[in-house]
């Protein structure tokens, strides 16, 4: 079955092809950018059973929180407490941040219709956070729980005035309009919802206003990841093993190409 792209897939696909190019000053600095962890990932479709960050455990709990989504594997999020049975202060926190969703989604009256509504076509798929009803319209909304709320350096910083050229984040917005034109036929508005995780009284909401050119240049960008991925599958999937990386992935104990131990590297002064 021919692989669909997702806005995740494309992200790891130019992350991993950075790393192939010569003429690109990047090198692999994780597993997530070796060729057989890609492939296991996104072409095999191996559920890789990784162990999510901290950050990610308390932005998991949070979005369970608003809108009762669960993860993929299915298991219910649970927070962490401490010896008191207490809940910790950062998720003590995500659960005040749940609370402000609530109170932003009743005053501006939003409906929210689905959660977890995924939406594919014969080349794409993604799945949307939530997909709500805001003054008679129906809208995509996009849950961020982040530390880097106003951060403007950060690839995954949400500075308002910095977001015009940070792709990574912006893509999201295009792919998921792209894919409610051509499924549902509808034009509909994108929404951020970047809540604060280190003080939960603090969110923003941004309507992401994509350039009609960009949508043109995404549907381009996706032909091309299609081929790259069609090159890759007939030419083979590159590794980069690291012991320093190798040990932390998921797929240590079969990789015939894992390094076990540190190798030798020569410092020049």
């Amino acid at each position: 079955m021919p692989v669909k792209i997702s806005q995740s897939l494309m992200k790891a696909l130019t992350d991993y092809n950075n790393v192939l190019n010569p003429n690109v000053d990047v090198s692999a600095s994780s597993y997530h950018n070796c060729g057989l962890y890609f492939k296991a990932k996104y072409v095999d479709k191996i559920d890789m059973k990784e162990e999510p960050s901290a950050a990610m455990k308390e932005g998991i709990y949070f979005e369970y929180l608003c809108t009762g989504a669960l993860p993929r594997d299915g298991s219910t999020p649970e927070p962490e407490k401490t010896l008191k049975g207490q809940l910790t202060t950062a998720y003590a926190r995500a659960e005040q941040a749940s609370q402000l969703f609530k109170k932003v989604i009743s005053h501006y009256q939003i409906k929210i219709l689905k959660t977890g509504y995924s939406l594919s076509t014969e080349t794409m798929t993604g799945i949307m956070d939530i997909w709500a009803e805001w003054d008679g319209q129906p809208c995509i909304i996009d849950l961020k729980y982040s530390g880097l709320i106003d951060d403007k350096w950060n690839e995954l910083g949400w500075n308002t005035d910095s977001l015009m050229h940070k792709h990574s984040l912006m893509i999201q917005g295009v792919h998921y309009k792209i894919l409610v034109k051509d499924m549902l036929g509808l034009d509909v508005p994108f929404f951020y919802f970047v809540f604060n995780s280190k003080d939960s009284s603090d969110m923003k909401i941004l309507e992401e206003v994509v350039d009609p050119e960009k949508f043109d240049k995404h549907r381009e960008a996706v032909d091309d990841a299609i081929k790259l991925l069609g090159y890759l599958e007939r030419t083979g999937f590159k590794a980069f093993p690291d012991y320093r990386y190798c040990k932390d992935c998921p797929l240590f104990a079969t990789c015939d190409q894992r390094h076990d131990y540190p190798k030798i590297q020569k410092v020049y002064y």
